[in-house]
């Protein structure tokens, strides 16, 4: 009686339920925003970061459903492993020449979100219509040109607007918190990521080949769709970039010939992404022509690497903050080339998920580490053009890895296509150890017992 008084006489009270919601908003409110940090930020930043990381997060659907599925679509709609290779290094090859109109566009830009927007809308628009490819031409021969168009294409788009959007977020996130906002939001990426493979990868073994393909595809080109209105509801910081400025600067030849850390940079890059690039297009190809996987397994693979990455993006978070960006991508530089190594004496498909695990932890610090060091080897005032030239850079090594690994497997298999990919990445993190970070490399026993401390405050803070 005494609570159904309370009832009949008054609203009910409800702070049982609205306050723990209130607290747990307000914390996912701040996961999503970067961490406890952001507190010291204006309101209107925070809102931007959270935006950037909703982004991200339908970014990482899109992108982990693309990468997982599209060569094997493509080898469903007829297309040799020659032509795989082909199509790679032509992809790869859009990026240097992607580089040079967006390079110039964003750095005589005021404003970089259109230089994003629109380019993007295309790429997303290109990947939609190759999910549809079956439904344009029943000719195999026309359906795998037409499929290799629209991927090049895509990839076109999408290196357009790179050095804009590097260099927006650039302005976007706070240089002393880099480390722990991007490994926060990598860490939401991959989450997503990976719940998007388990369940697409399901729903595809019940579905005919190439439909379920085409879903995945279809869903990522979606993804990608939210992703881009995530991104325009970001508040533009003023960069003071771009204009009379930038028309006045010195040529870029000029300005970067005397910077030979950054020069040296570039050149370990070249060959990292060459020798990535060797064996990249084929891992899923191997895994289903060579073991038998099928497509809910291959995306089980796929999201065990996304699932390791996750307490790798939390610990090379930190460790970027607190030793550096060189010090976390020389280490896992080093780590790295084992993958492709141990891949071509995987037999069966179970065999791969060990690898993946080790691949996912140790890429989720090299590339947190690779996209802050980006930044401060940047100079604010040429930032876009820096950008533009060291992706380049980076494209041509991707194009001419590509095509030399679609010869390698095409004359003599697989084996020797991952054993040169590991050894090309084991060469390019020497160079980078000489050139870049000046003096050998320094193998980390273990994280020391006080890092440890520090890491588990900083969760239980959520920082």
């Amino acid at each position: 009686m005494k609570l159904g008084g309370r009832w009949l006489l008054g609203r009910p009270r409800l702070g049982w339920i609205t306050v723990p919601l209130t607290r747990a908003y307000r914390r996912l409110s701040l996961v999503a925003a970067g961490g406890r940090w952001v507190t010291q930020l204006p309101r209107s930043e925070r809102r931007t970061l959270r935006w950037l990381t909703l982004d991200g997060l339908l970014a990482s659907i899109s992108d982990a459903l693309l990468n997982t599925y599209q060569s094997l679509y493509l080898l469903a709609l007829g297309a040799t492993k020659a032509q795989i290779g082909a199509l790679s290094s032509l992809a790869n090859l859009a990026m240097p020449l992607a580089m040079i109109p967006g390079g110039r566009l964003a750095g005589t830009a005021r404003r970089f979100k259109p230089l994003v927007i629109v380019p993007a809308l295309g790429a997303r628009l290109a990947l939609l219509a190759l999910a549809g490819v079956p439904f344009l031409t029943g000719q195999v021969r026309a359906a795998v040109i037409l499929a290799i168009t629209l991927v090049v294409s895509r990839a076109f788009l999408t290196h357009l607007f790179n050095p804009a959007w590097t260099t927006m977020l650039g302005g976007i996130v706070p240089v002393r918190w880099r480390g722990r906002y991007f490994s926060t939001r990598n860490i939401v990426m991959g989450l997503a990521g990976f719940l998007a493979l388990l369940t697409v990868g399901q729903l595809m073994d019940r579905i005919s080949i190439p439909a379920g393909y085409q879903l995945a595809l279809a869903l990522s080109a979606l993804a990608g769709f939210g992703s881009l209105y995530a991104f325009s509801r970001l508040q533009e910081p003023a960069l003071g970039l771009g204009g009379a400025d930038s028309r006045n600067a010195r040529p870029l030849l000029q300005v970067v010939r005397g910077n030979r850390r950054f020069l040296g940079y570039c050149g370990a890059a070249l060959l990292w992404n060459m020798a990535v690039q060797i064996a990249g297009p084929f891992f899923i190809v191997y895994l289903v022509s060579e073991t038998g996987a099928s497509s809910s397994l291959v995306g089980a693979v796929s999201a065990a690497a996304t699932l390791a990455a996750l307490p790798g993006q939390r610990l090379f978070g930190l460790l970027t903050d607190r030793k550096g960006a060189q010090w976390v991508q020389r280490v896992t530089g080093f780590v790295i080339p084992l993958v492709p190594g141990i891949w071509g004496f995987i037999q069966q498909p179970w065999q791969a998920f060990p690898v993946q695990i080790i691949s996912g932890f140790a890429w989720a610090g090299y590339n947190l580490a690779s996209f802050s060091l980006l930044l401060d080897m940047t100079p604010d005032a040429d930032r876009p053009r820096f950008v533009a030239l060291y992706q380049a850079i980076v494209g041509l090594g991707m194009a001419a890895g590509a095509a030399l690994g679609g010869w390698i497997a095409e004359t003599f298999g697989y084996r020797p296509l991952f054993l040169a990919s590991a050894g090309g990445r084991l060469s390019a993190a020497v160079v980078f150890s000489i050139l870049v970070a000046g003096r050998k490399p320094k193998f980390p026993g273990r994280v020391s017992l006080h890092l440890g401390r520090e890491w588990r405050r900083h969760l239980r803070k959520g920082e």
